[in-house]
C-alpha cells in the first residue's frame, strides 16, 4: 500500500492514478482505530485493486495535507475521483467502509 513520502510523490501519485478511484487514509501510527481499522484497508485495497488506489497520510507528518483535507480525526478516509473530494468518512467505521467502498468502485 502506498504511503505518502513527500508531497510531490503523493501529487505525483495522484495523476498516475487517472480514473481510479483514489482513497487517502489519514492515520496516526499509535492510534488504535487506525491499527484496528488497517487489515480491512488492505483487504479491500487487494479487492478493489484494478478500480481504487489507496494511499496512506502520516497526519504527524504532513500538515499541509491534513490541512487541505480538513482532518481533524483519525481514522480519516477521504475518497476523490478525478482529483475531486466526493466523499469522506472519519472514524474506524469498517460496515461504511467497505459500503462506500464497494459503491465508489461499482460505479466505475
Amino acid at each position: 500500500m502506498p504511503t505518502v513520502r513527500t508531497v510531490s510523490g503523493f501529487n505525483k501519485r495522484l495523476v498516475a492514478a487517472k480514473n481510479k478511484v483514489v482513497v487517502l487514509d489519514f492515520y496516526a501510527r499509535n492510534s488504535k482505530p487506525c491499527q484496528d481499522i488497517d487489515q480491512l484497508v488492505q483487504t479491500l485495497e487487494y479487492k478493489y485493486a484494478s478500480q481504487a488506489i489507496i494511499i496512506k497520510v502520516n497526519v504527524d507528518k504532513f500538515d499541509e495535507l491534513v490541512d487541505e483535507y480538513r482532518v481533524r480525526s483519525m481514522p480519516t478516509f477521504v475518497f476523490l475521483k478525478s482529483n475531486h473530494n466526493v466523499a469522506k468518512i472519519v472514524g474506524a467505521d469498517e460496515h461504511k467502509l467497505a459500503h462506500l467502498m464497494a459503491e465508489m468502485c461499482e460505479s466505475e
